[in-house]
């Protein structure tokens, strides 16, 4: 493909993503971004995602004149990513201040644009600049991370800590997404005051009308950090301790104590419901007891309350060694289909349980060497009939190392979300100037239509 090529009534490369970006600098075709970037049509999305990859891959090559070259053209419009992006590589090469003259250039941007500054300001040694920047929005979360993030190593703890305080009263009379006792418990951590940190996120949890996942999980963290297993453990009794138990029995593990960590599994299994359960499965698993883990997790895999468990509990036994118990596993599984209502929904419900049923079989044969099964299994559906079957197909021919049968079988497709799939695997297989016309195609037209460009 060669991008001058494109034309006015061209579709526009907009869907080219990070990730194919990415997919193409780790396979070695950094040059072929920086073409894009300068090629594709000015201002199209794919074209940024091209030139902030090939800005990042050649800053860290040490090539800084020709990173800032590819960012240029975007930046010069003041586009908000592409200035937080060459703000970032400035920083990176030791020109803070010219990061800053271009940061502050931004209108409109306000509140990305902040956060951003008070770093830069921290960095140029002007913190109190920076807090004054920020402390008139501190309602606002996002300035308040910005403010405890810029100002770490700043020598202002003590200052921070006295402008967060209020706003845990206030977070703790309103049950505000705020999360401002979190912010300060992170603060005064980094000051060594780990009992004031504890205390004040359990103030929260105390206090608040709601509790937040996020507080309870922050408070769990710190206490393992410092080692303060038994005040660890009793937060895990709580009502709201399922979301501290896995941080303890992480904590106990560590230090080699397992029947201990053991004891605190059973104890979540039997007054933590689902979650609790799901923690005993997880460390029987570990210490290779995969019956008992299966017995484990049982009520969890009944209450059908999350199906992605099934695959993560699958996947734990193959990685475990375990496949026979993984394939044991799917066929009970698919043995006690839900009771469901006589109706629409009701139908509706069992068909997308099938489906994930058999997504999930055509996995489990993918990953435990019975690839062929899998195939004959999608070969059986149709399109319509199965989600995304030609991507999933093609992810089986892929690991068979049957590259050109899986190019085929996305080539063949119309649906543009399976385009990732396949620029992918192009670039895999040395067809990068391909991986970018997928994205050029005609939205009814075949991949095929654009491929060999």
């Amino acid at each position: 493909m060669n991008f001058g090529d494109l034309d006015e009534s061209a579709p526009a490369l907009a869907d080219v993503s990070a990730r194919t970006v990415g997919v193409l600098l780790e396979h070695g075709y950094l040059d072929l971004v920086v073409e894009a970037a300068g090629s594709i049509r000015t201002g199209g999305p794919g074209a940024w995602e091209c030139a902030r990859g090939a800005a990042r891959e050649l800053s860290r090559r040490g090539e800084r004149e020709a990173a800032w070259q590819v960012l240029d053209p975007y930046v010069r419009p003041r586009s908000w990513a592409a200035v937080e992006t060459a703000a970032e590589l400035l920083e990176s090469w030791g020109r803070a201040e010219e990061a800053l003259a271009l940061v502050r250039t931004q209108e409109g941007h306000d509140r990305l644009a902040a956060p951003v500054e008070a770093r830069l300001l921290v960095a140029l040694g002007r913190a109190e600049e920076a807090i004054d920047l920020l402390r008139p929005h501190l309602g606002d979360w996002y300035y308040l991370q910005g403010l405890v993030d810029a100002t770490q190593g700043a020598g202002r703890d003590e200052q921070v800590a006295d402008l967060i305080a209020p706003l845990v009263e206030l977070e703790a009379r309103t049950s505000g997404p705020l999360l401002a006792s979190v912010r300060l418990a992170e603060v005064l951590e980094r000051q060594g005051r780990v009992d004031e940190a504890a205390r004040a996120l359990q103030r929260n949890l105390d206090t608040s009308s709601s509790v937040s996942v996020n507080v309870v999980e922050a408070l769990a963290q710190l206490l393992a950090r410092h080692d303060r297993l038994r005040e660890l453990d009793d937060l895990t009794t709580r009502s709201y301790g399922q979301y501290a138990v896995g941080d303890l029995i992480g904590k106990l593990e560590e230090l080699g104590r397992t029947e201990a960590a053991f004891t605190v599994a059973r104890r979540a299994a039997a007054n933590h419901g689902t979650r609790g359960a799901a923690h005993l499965a997880d460390l029987l698993l570990r210490h290779g007891r995969p019956d008992e883990a299966l017995e484990a997790a049982r009520p969890l895999l009944a209450s059908r309350d999350c199906g992605c468990y099934e695959q993560d509990l699958l996947g734990k036994l193959i990685d475990r060694g375990h496949p026979d118990t993984a394939h044991d596993l799917l066929a009970e599984l698919a043995s006690k289909p839900p009771r469901v209502t006589d109706d629409e929904d009701g139908a509706a419900y069992l068909a997308e349980w099938e489906e994930r049923l058999t997504g999930l079989r055509i996995w489990l044969l993918s990953e435990t060497g019975r690839a062929d099964e899998a195939v004959a299994v999608l070969e059986g559906f149709t399109d319509d009939e199965f989600f995304l079957r030609r991507e999933t197909l093609a992810g089986v021919l892929e690991k068979q190392g049957l590259y050109g049968e899986a190019i085929a079988v996305l080539a063949a497709s119309t649906e543009s979300l399976e385009a990732y799939e396949l620029s992918d695997l192009l670039i895999r297989q040395g067809r990068p100037r391909e991986a970018f016309a997928v994205f050029t195609k005609q939205p009814d037209a075949p991949f095929s239509s654009v491929l060999g460009r």
